[in-house]
């Protein structure tokens, strides 16, 4: 299982103290050191579970798609997030389907869109 990450869309969101409305704009994906903008990339997740059974970290590592995750052609992009850690609730494991999860929200909280696919 992996996350498809592809660029959001622009968001408007409301500022919860002053009411205003404002745009965030959708992030692109380029391979790092270069002006090549990719329509998507597939991303790979490593977690750990930590012993306090409600914390997980996840580690990425993103290739063009799937097929070059099989070949073990790994792509360094401007997606430059090093590790999420998550506090999970208290009715949800340590599982990689919760670690899936919490990793595709938080892309799509950065700007992107995320698909968990098989």
């Amino acid at each position: 299982m992996g996350i498809l990450i592809t660029k959001g869309t622009d968001r408007t969101l409301i500022d919860s103290e002053t009411q205003e409305s404002y745009i965030v704009a959708a992030l692109p994906i380029f391979i790092k050191g270069t002006d090549i903008e990719l329509d998507s990339v597939y991303a790979r997740i490593e977690f750990k579970a930590l012993p306090d059974g409600s914390t997980i970290s996840v580690t990425f590592k993103t290739y063009k798609d799937q097929s070059f995750f099989l070949s073990g052609q790994e792509l360094d992009t401007t997606i430059n997030v090093q590790t999420f850690d998550f506090a999970i609730l208290e009715t949800e494991t340590q599982s990689i389907e919760t670690a899936l999860s919490y990793t595709a929200q938080r892309f799509t909280e950065m700007g992107y869109t995320a698909t968990i696919i098989s």
